[in-house]
This record gives structure tokens, sequence and C-alpha cells, in this order.
């Protein structure tokens, strides 16, 4: 990207921040080291432009790791409260859009920072959507360089850490700009910080759900599929997913669990002429929100948005309904679909 370029995005961005009094960043969902990094970076970009920003996020924080992120790094986000965005007078999303957040009213949306495949429908003062670059974190080390911000040692570490971790969901090589974010980055993270926190993955509890998960585990074609039931968040479902695809005959693993009142299924896929996040949006998309990359994707449902008759509670129907909805749109799932009703499921 050529420089004038560079500083022409960062101006529409300072024109669109400077003068408020109450901003918000808003994170989707389970904060993960994309997302809190680029907040974070962006809180900085605002700092700088003498406007005060929160963090907030509309989950729980699930992965260890996540959780170890924020403690070490001493990330300043904290949980949404529905106040924050009523007072909000600049709202912004980092690593999301507003279709991404289904269960929450989003009085407004001010500035969209991402690099998903672009999903607006209505009109918003400043966009930077690039699917192109591996994380958001990417594009706003970019910010970060353009403002001539000093960037400290726990920030560059988490958006080396954003980078390093999205990227693993990727099918594509890094761009330029991308190498040139983990190269400036690389300079100023601390590896022993990057370490504490990657070690940090798993408790004791949560090795009881890989255990349903193998009790439960159906496999056809290639494909591996586990309902794990109750969960206490979609990144439990996640790590397991993370496992299964790693099994040698695994060309799809998923994974479906119930968190509060709302199906979860995460995806993980081979990348071999297969898309997990096209996937789950196909299949899902119209009940709730869905999407991803191209080897990792996750929809998640509200019961309400379920077919009549279906309650998170029968894990039987549950399966039917996730096997035939993803057999309608990938034919590696209609073998698995057919073993579960010659089962009598």
């Amino acid at each position: 990207m050529k420089k004038n370029d560079k500083e022409s995005r960062l101006l529409r961005l300072k024109k669109n921040i400077v003068g408020h009094k109450n901003a918000i960043i808003l994170i989707y969902r389970n904060p993960d080291p994309d997302s809190l990094s680029s907040a974070w970076a962006l809180k900085e970009i605002m700092k700088g432009f003498g406007v005060a920003a929160n963090i907030v996020y509309t989950g729980e924080v699930g992965r260890f790791e996540n959780e170890a992120m924020i403690k070490y790094l001493r990330i300043p986000a904290v949980p949404y409260k529905e106040e924050d965005l009523e007072t909000a007078d600049l709202v912004a999303l980092v690593d999301s859009q507003p279709d991404f957040f289904s269960s929450i009213k989003l009085p407004r949306c001010d500035i969209i920072i991402d690099h998903h495949p672009a999903h607006i429908s209505e009109p918003v003062a400043f966009v930077d959507i690039r699917p192109n670059r591996l994380a958001a974190a990417s594009i706003m080390t970019e910010y970060i360089q353009s403002a001539g911000i000093p960037i400290g040692v726990r920030l560059a570490t988490a958006l080396f850490y954003g980078i390093q971790t999205d990227s693993r969901g990727m099918q594509r090589s890094p761009t330029r700009l991308d190498r040139e974010a983990l190269g400036f980055l690389d300079k100023k993270a601390n590896r022993t910080l990057l370490r504490r926190i990657e070690v940090s993955s798993y408790s004791l509890r949560q090795l009881n759900y890989f255990s349903i998960a193998l009790i439960k585990l159906r496999f056809s074609r290639n494909v591996l599929y586990s309902d794990i039931g109750p969960v206490p968040s979609y990144d439990v479902c996640a790590q397991v997913a993370d496992f299964l695809i790693r099994v040698k005959e695994a060309n799809w693993a998923l994974v479906s669990g119930v968190v509060g009142k709302r199906l979860v299924i995460v995806f993980r896929c081979d990348g071999h002429k297969k898309n997990a996040g096209k996937t789950a949006q196909a299949a899902f998309g119209e009940l709730g929100s869905a999407g991803g990359h191209t080897i990792m994707g996750r929809a998640e449902i509200d019961e309400s948005a379920l077919p009549d008759g279906i309650l998170l509670t029968e894990n039987e129907k549950v399966e039917r309904f996730v096997l035939s909805r993803l057999a309608q749109h990938e034919r590696a799932f209609g073998p698995l679909l057919y073993a579960f009703e010659s089962e009598g499921g």
C-alpha cells in the first residue's frame, strides 16, 4: 500500500474520532487475541487523538489462554453492560461487523475495522474491511505505525499474538503488509510473556468435555462430528474441534454444544476444496450468526430460531437438525446423516 493511502485512511479515521466524549470499542462475544489486541490498539490511537475509549466485550472470556492474555498483558477490557451503548456517542467495532451482534441491538455504529468478508446493510461513517489481511491486528498495527504512536512491549506482544493466532485459520500466505506488521512487532514483543500465555490452554474440568466428545463421536467418509451438550462457552467446542481435525482420517471435524439458550456449531476442515466459514454461513446463516475463514468456522443459533419441536435439551433432535442442514449444502455430510438415520436417530 502506498504511503498516501495509509495517511488518507488515518486522516479519515481521525476525522471520525476527534471531538467525541464517550467512545466504546465493542468486541463480539468471547474476546479472542485478534479482537483484544485490535481493540487495545484502537484505544491507544483514540487516546492519541484526545478521545478516551472503553473496551467492552459482549460474552465471556472462554479460553484460558485468552484469560491469561488479558491478565499478563493487562489489557483494559471489561464485560459489556447495556448502559455502555446507551450513553456512547461513538461505537467502534474491530474484528467484527454489525450483523455479528444478533442478540444485541446496536443503537449506532460509527467505525468498523475488520478482516472478515463484508456484510454491511446500513451506512457506517468509517469502514475499513480488508479480507486479504491475516488479522484485524495486522491492520491496526499499520494504523499505529502511520499515526507514529509509541508502542509498548505489552501492546506489541498482544498484536503479535493476535496475528499469530488468527493466521492459523487462513489457507493463504501473508501479504507484504502482514509480513511488515509481524516484522515490526517481532522486534518489540516479549517472548517470555507469549510463552506464559500459550501454555495456559486447559483445565482439568475441560478434559471432561474431551471425554464426552469421544464417547459421542460420529464418523463417516472422513467427517467427524460430536455433540457435547451443555458447555460453559463456545471455546470448549472450538478446542475439541481443534483436536479432532488433527485425526489422520478427518477432512472435516464438527462439534456442537449448548451455551445457555444458544446452539453453537464449530467447524474445522483441511481446506482442500472446502471452506468452513462459507459452509457455516450457507447452512445456518439465515437462522443466526455464522461465518469464518477457510479452515475455521462457527454458527450460533438462539433456541427461539430453531424449527418448531426442537429443544436444546433434546440431543438427538439437535444432531439431526445440524446434520440435515449441513447435508443440504455440503455433499460431504450426506453419508454421516444417512448413518445417523440408519441407527434410528
